[in-house]
């Protein structure tokens, strides 16, 4: 990784008051904050500044680039919407940027890019213009050459029809010293060397120099906060970061989702308000996880403690819809009950008896007190 030429420090004043901000972004809505402490730590993000030069043709251009990261990430903007106050490299320690320098150095590829095509389209441009020209001054010599062999050959027809022996010679031995001048091989060699040559003439080089990192830091809140919601406490401990605006720490127990919205659930866990839940029975919070019950006779949503169990069908019911033996003391949803004529209420069918008196089916618990009250029947009368 590059050094920089020169390194700045800066820091953001945000002129906040961290436990007046963090009330107006997270809320308990069925506990009450009893305290609420803060502590501060740094947050840092950079802004690299790269000098980019573009050398062509002899010529040489510079474009200048300020690219700022956060988290690892280039992100867009600048400082204009902070109060800054110059940085102290002696208060903080700067943690290691290399993964946002290489990131940085990813987003001035993509800047520069536009620059380099526009540079590469006109060199490109340039170096067809070039190669013609060769080509063409390759192609006139050769044309130039071959008239001249053209024109020897027929005098050379001609004397042969004439039987010029001597004159048939000079034109051989002249053939030949144009074939030696004009060695067609040698001329070809020439061009590619010409072409390759205007081919490095017209290479874009690009040289990219870090110029400068600034270190931008500004204060990072953390917060402790302990809740209380009837005999349940807690505690919470996350972090607040006033330029992303997130917050972190406080995630809800069911979904594991953040959440700036903690409900808490009657058997201890901090949950979102999508995961929070009330007991259609004992109308007590919970969460999803603690109120997964339904009542099999009025569908009621119902925790733990509420659901009952049949004895006899084995549905799971609420309490509204339970009757508990008293003789028994097993538990039975109201459509395994049967109502009893002498008392009203709903009893175990299976223990009732035939009333001796009104041969009628009563509970267990009437038919006692009617034998009862038999025995004693004249007992106390003088």
């Amino acid at each position: 990784m590059e050094n920089p030429k020169e390194t700045a420090f800066l820091k953001i004043d945000f002129n906040l008051k961290p436990l007046d901000e963090i009330k107006k972004l997270i809320s308990f809505p069925n506990s009450e904050i009893k305290r609420l402490a803060v502590k501060e730590k740094h947050g840092f993000f950079y802004k690299f500044t790269f000098r980019s030069f573009f050398e062509s043709l002899g010529k040489k251009e510079s474009l200048l680039n300020e690219i700022y990261t956060f988290n690892s990430r280039p992100i867009p903007g600048n400082l204009s919407e902070y109060i800054l106050l110059e940085g102290d490299e002696s208060e903080v320690k700067i943690p290691d940027f290399k993964n946002s320098y290489f990131s940085a150095k990813e987003e001035l590829k993509k800047r520069i890019q536009e620059k380099t095509n526009e540079l590469s389209r006109n060199l490109s441009r340039f170096l067809e213009h070039e190669i013609k020209t060769i080509e063409e001054k390759f192609n006139n010599e050769t044309k130039s050459f071959r008239k001249s062999l053209d024109e020897i050959s027929e005098k050379l027809m001609e004397f042969a029809r004439k039987g010029e022996i001597q004159k048939i010679n000079e034109q051989k031995k002249l053939i030949d010293s144009i074939k030696k001048e004009s060695n067609f091989s040698d001329l070809e060699k020439d061009k590619v060397r010409a072409i390759q040559l205007e081919k490095q003439k017209h290479i874009l080089n690009i040289e990219n120099q870090f110029e400068k990192l600034t270190v931008i830091y500004y204060p990072i809140y953390i917060f402790t906060v302990d809740v209380s919601s009837g005999a349940l406490k807690k505690s919470f401990v996350f972090e607040f970061d006033p330029v992303s605006q997130d917050i972190t720490g406080l995630i809800c127990e069911n979904c594991q989702n953040k959440s700036r919205e903690i409900f808490m659930c009657s058997s201890g866990h901090s949950v979102c308000r999508k995961c929070f839940a009330i007991c259609d029975s004992c109308s007590r919070g919970f969460c999803k996880k603690c109120v997964k019950n339904v009542c099999e006779i009025c569908s009621k949503k119902i925790c733990k403690d509420c659901a009952i169990r049949c004895f006899r069908c084995s549905r799971l019911v609420c309490k509204n819809h339970t009757r508990k033996d008293k003789v028994s003391g097993y538990s039975y949803c109201n459509n395994c009950l049967k109502k009893c004529e002498r008392c009203g209420e709903l009893k175990d069918p299976y223990s009732f008896k035939v009333s001796k008196k009104t041969n009628a089916e009563i509970c267990e618990e009437c038919f006692r007190r009617e034998m009862q009250g038999k025995v004693l029947e004249g007992v106390f009368e003088k």
